[in-house]
């Protein structure tokens, strides 16, 4: 049976070949990174600030609505950095500032079905240490 990293890199390499993103991680919602496109030297800095802000967006929503959080999206001069959830995943992408984020905002959504549907097979429903 293939490793499930490879399985997953191989949903990141697919979501890569088809947008113009710049490094993706996929993430536990702790924040440790599970795999990794094009990392950068500070990607575990990265991975843990991501879920930060997921944590805090996930918790705003509730306070102020009582809603559930789809996605993050901080936007730079140069760059976007988008963070979007499910389960106890969540994949965080770098983008151009200049990007068409409609389509990438598909491709991500796309990516962490598939990526949530390998780790669901591999363990269940709750992945081993959350």
């Amino acid at each position: 049976m293939e490793a499930i990293s490879n399985r997953i890199k191989r949903v990141l390499d697919e979501m890569h070949g088809k947008s113009d993103i710049r490094e993706s991680y996929v993430i536990r919602k702790d924040g440790l990174i599970i795999c990794s496109h094009v990392p950068s030297t500070s990607s575990h800095r990265i991975s843990a600030m991501s879920a930060s802000l997921l944590e805090l967006g996930k918790r705003t929503l509730k306070e102020v609505a009582g809603d559930d959080l789809k996605l993050i999206m901080v936007n730079g001069n140069d760059i976007n950095i988008i963070i979007s959830g499910s389960g106890d995943i969540a994949l965080v992408c770098a983008i151009g500032a200049d990007e068409n984020v409609g389509m990438i905002f598909i491709r991500i959504k796309m990516a962490i079905k598939k990526v949530q549907a390998i780790l669901d097979e591999a363990y269940g429903k709750t992945i081993p240490g959350i």
